[in-house]
């Protein structure tokens, strides 16, 4: 009886120190982060920076691994399908995770059961711009001018987080807008710089050539302080829109299940990558700067951002896809 008692006991105490070893000693090889668009934008920009910085702070390779389409979701499917121990991460926009929930009827994945929190990475504003022929030169001159249309105006929008942007303005400034879509922001720039649309709401590294050549107008930016290489350029905020901020941002998350050990020293790892000069250096040239923060902080942000999306889309009555 003895025998039988202490068996399982000793099996137990076995299991648990290998897994705190295991633990400790990770990571002990590569670890892969999943980036849900193509090579080339800001999303996947901040990715390799991060890679790098990482890979240092952990001793351990950090690659990137680029899988575009359904708007992120192959990414987020192969990360919740990934085991949980620290070798598989995603780079997550708001999109994922706060943005699809308020569109899609039906997502392969959820955000709350599927995902763990490791923390923010970078962010940026998007920047409301208007013809350089437009009458409108801020967003009171902006709001006169809509009201003003017998139809109000239009505005391009290239994703779900546009879509729901310009219903947000719609509503604050009490205006009437039409979304005109489009596939991509350089459809954008080439119908707005013709005035074919009235405004559009853009990435920074997108619109200041634009700007600096003077074929397109700033209105203002959508984040809570003025954008460092747009000067002169004031916020929503600031111009009238009390509660309207807005960044666009991405952060890591691991699988479900991913033990608080692991999430910590990735969190670290993080942390120490965000802090270094070179790495803001580079999020500076498209724009983006640095977020830092603790898992559950972060969660608490896209959690609180998805219900104000849902509120968005539902007040607008836009059908779920």
């Amino acid at each position: 009886m003895i025998k039988k008692i202490l068996a399982p006991s000793v099996l137990f105490l076995l299991s648990a120190t290998f897994f705190q070893h295991s633990f400790a000693q990770y990571p002990e090889r590569t670890i892969k982060i999943l980036v849900g668009f193509a090579a080339g934008g800001p999303t996947d920009s901040s990715a390799r920076a991060l890679a790098e910085g990482m890979t240092k702070a952990l001793g351990q390779q950090v690659v990137i691994e680029n899988r575009p389409g359904a708007n992120a979701q192959i990414a987020a499917i192969e990360l919740i399908k990934s085991p949980a121990d620290g070798y598989t991460l995603m780079l997550a926009s708001n999109g994922t995770l706060a943005v699809a929930g308020a569109r899609y009827a039906k997502l392969p994945y959820d955000v709350e059961r599927d995902f763990t929190p490791i923390g923010s990475v970078a962010g940026y504003p998007h920047v409301l711009v208007v013809p350089t022929q437009s009458p409108a030169n801020d967003l009171a001159s902006l709001i006169r001018l809509a009201k003003a249309s017998p139809k109000g105006l239009t505005a391009a929008v290239t994703g779900h987080a546009n879509e729901l942007t310009v219903e947000w303005l719609k509503k604050d400034a009490n205006i009437e807008l039409t979304s005109v879509i489009y596939k991509g922001a350089s459809a954008v720039i080439n119908d707005l710089v013709a005035a074919r649309v009235d405004m559009a709401l853009l990435a920074p590294n997108v619109v200041t050539p634009m700007l600096e050549s003077k074929r397109m107008k700033a209105i203002a930016v959508t984040g809570a302080n003025p954008a460092a290489d747009l000067p002169g350029v004031a916020t929503l905020m600031a111009s009238g829109l009390a509660n309207f901020e807005l960044d666009i941002w991405n952060g890591l998350v691991a699988p479900a299940g991913t033990s608080a050990s692991i999430t910590d020293k990735l969190n670290a790892a993080l942390k120490q990558t965000l802090i270094q000069p070179e790495f803001q250096k580079t999020l500076a040239l498209s724009g983006q700067y640095a977020i830092i923060d603790t898992p559950a902080e972060f969660k608490r942000k896209y959690d609180k951002e998805a219900a104000h999306w849902k509120k968005i889309a539902t007040d607008a009555k836009l059908p779920l896809l």
